[in-house]
Formats: structure tokens, sequence, C-alpha cells
């Protein structure tokens, strides 16, 4: 697989003729605008496979987020255990610290 940079005025006259190459030949065309990547043009084969690819990428991501979320909450019952009790809810520590900053700031007025 060859990629190849094409200006976007030479696409335009002669679009019919890089559709094939990219259809046909396998390339990978990037466009350019003033001397600047702007879009790319790939084969149908090889948009479905970079969208598999990016849906492998988005599970593992998701799957590696459950995993630091669970031992986030291994760690948490840990410390919870060692600290003979239920830990507060950081949610409710940082609304608290929201209100006391908000009542600062509204005092300095």
């Amino acid at each position: 697989m060859s990629m190849v940079s094409i200006n976007l005025t030479e696409a335009k006259q002669s679009l019919g003729k890089i559709v094939n190459r990219v259809a046909y030949g396998g390339e990978w065309i990037l466009l350019l605008s003033r001397g600047r990547p702007r879009a790319a043009m790939v084969s149908m084969t090889d948009l479905m496979l970079l969208e598999r690819l990016r849906e492998k990428h988005k599970e593992e991501e998701q799957l590696r987020q459950l995993k630091l979320l669970e031992e986030a909450r291994t760690l948490r019952e840990r410390i919870a255990a060692r600290a003979g009790g239920p830990l507060p809810d950081s949610t409710d520590l940082l609304n608290e610290a929201r209100e006391e900053r908000t009542n600062e700031i509204l005092s300095l007025r």
C-alpha cells in the first residue's frame, strides 16, 4: 500500500482516476489544500478495516477503564477496612468544598 499526496485542484480535475487508484490500486490519497493535509481517500475495504480497528480500540479502552474502576473500588474497600468504617463519599466532599468556596467568594463582594 502506498500513500500519495495530491493537491485539491488536481484532485478535482482527476477525481474519477483518483477514485479508481484508491478503489482498485489500493493507494491511499492524502488530499492537500495549500500544501497542508486536509483529508484522505481510502478504499472501502481499508475503511472497514479502520472502523473495526477503531471499535476494537474503543472496546479495549472501555475494558481498561472498567478494570481501573474495579481496582479503585477494591482499594477503597481496603482503606475503609483499615479505617474501621466506610469512607465519606468523594462527591459529597467535593460539593461541600465547592459550596464553601462559593460562600467565600460571595463574602468578598
